[in-house]
């Protein structure tokens, strides 16, 4: 076994590069994984499109029960990178604390720091945005899922599906912000 110089500097030095690189990969990945729910949504939609009504009612329920299932699957992966990133963050941040504290006069270069980084629920942030975005979409999947099983109120053959698709969409947010929470602990 090699005798192995521990150097605390680049110790952390090798640590905010790993948490930098993670950070990047978070942000890289929410990318991905929208477009490809976007391109899948879109494809299946143009697809059905096209083909108008002609297929049986069983297929739309399953195609649209698919979408919105393959979406609540998008919006926890998002709700995952967002956790990631945040995780991040925070392991960059509390290395600059360190340096802070050793090196004061550092405070006054660094604008980002452990108190500045936003809580991982924030609403409005473009996470917050996207996963609201994919709610909406599979919630409006689940609706008409719902429409082509059949199943109607006699006053509004849309309540059934409205109402799934509302309660789907609030049940969505409700898991962003159980697993995002709006202040860190």
């Amino acid at each position: 076994m090699s005798n192995m110089n521990l150097n605390p500097e680049e110790i952390l030095k090798l640590e905010f590069e790993y948490a930098q690189t993670t950070a990047e990969q978070a942000q890289d990945d929410r990318a991905t994984i929208l477009n490809l729910y976007l391109l899948l949504v879109g494809g299946v939609g143009s697809i059905i499109a096209g083909l108008g009504q002609t297929l049986p009612r069983g297929v739309y329920v399953i195609v649209f029960g698919l979408l919105a299932l393959i979406g609540f699957f998008t919006l926890m992966k998002l709700v995952r990178l967002r956790q990631a990133w945040h995780d991040s963050a925070l392991t960059m941040n509390r290395i600059k604390d360190f340096y802070v504290e050793k090196f004061p006069e550092l405070a006054s270069a660094l604008r980002w720091r452990t108190e500045t980084i936003p809580a991982q629920g924030k609403p409005w942030t473009i996470t917050f945005c996207l996963c609201t975005l994919v709610a909406i979409i599979d919630s409006t999947a689940l609706a008409v899922a719902l429409y082509f099983t059949g199943v109607r109120v006699p006053q509004n053959e849309y309540a059934v599906s409205g109402f799934a698709a509302f309660v789907f969409f609030l049940w969505q947010m409700w898991f962003y912000f159980f697993q995002l929470p709006l202040h860190d602990k």
